[in-house]
């Protein structure tokens, strides 16, 4: 019987600089993620300084095992 897996990435502090940085960082996680058999489910994002922009990214994933 299989089971079934969940997990979570936070990113933190994605702001208005250094974006390019901040997309190859997540990508090398969803990388990572899917060459160990982890499905991307569902993203979030939530404000968390208005005064300097920044926000973190919630990335769910599940796996099968």
């Amino acid at each position: 019987m299989e089971k079934l897996e969940n997990d979570l990435d936070i990113y933190y502090a994605v702001g208005n600089a250094n974006t390019q940085r901040q997309e190859n960082e997540l990508a090398a996680i969803i990388k990572k993620r899917n060459s160990a058999g982890w499905k991307l489910i569902s993203t979030s994002t939530a404000i968390v300084d208005t005064k300097n922009q920044f926000s973190n990214i919630y990335l769910f994933w599940e796996k099968n095992s």
